[in-house]
């Protein structure tokens, strides 16, 4: 379901899934937990090695839930193994193309950026990286990362809007 004013212009895939060529961005009502994680897998048909997803949220709004999408999407078998790396800060996951996936809620500033090498990942062209609790890394992000706010609706409802900062 598609909410606001923009209508994206879209490239329909498999299933009808639309990843776009957006203008501004593009708002998906999620009703579920298992339609957000396939919102996501069919979202990461059209990632590629290089790209970044910014993910930012309250508490429980589904971030790790939408890499558990991600991951799936790109070939992870058990996607119940993608956990929120909160306290060990990354997890890598062998998929088709490497999933880098940071959780950014225990670090304070830019120092601490740069202790986790999160620059080096995020500039990794072999491999895709989601970051959750973006918003603790204000500008550190390129241009063309994919920003991704999910808002809770309701006790399972989530808005889910995907942004991206500059065409390819």
């Amino acid at each position: 379901m598609f909410l606001g004013a923009v209508k994206p212009n879209f490239i329909l895939l498999k299933k009808d899934f639309p990843i776009f060529r957006m203008t501004k961005s593009q708002k998906i009502v999620s009703s579920s937990v298992e339609e957000t994680v396939s919102i996501a897998k069919k979202f990461a048909a059209g990632l590629k090695a290089g790209n970044v997803l910014a993910l930012e949220g309250d508490l429980g709004s589904g971030k790790t839930t939408f890499v558990k999408g991600i991951a799936s999407g790109l070939g992870l078998n058990d996607s119940d193994a993608v956990k929120s790396p909160t306290f060990v800060l990354m997890h890598i996951y062998p998929t088709r193309i490497p999933l880098y996936h940071f959780d950014l809620y225990r670090l304070e500033g830019n120092a601490d950026l740069a202790a986790v090498g999160l620059e080096d990942f995020i500039y990794d062209p072999k491999a895709i990286t989601c970051v959750e609790w973006a918003e603790k890394a204000g500008n550190f992000f390129p241009s063309s990362t994919y920003r991704i706010a999910l808002k809770i609706l309701g006790s399972d409802k989530r808005q889910i809007e995907i942004k991206k900062a500059s065409l390819e």
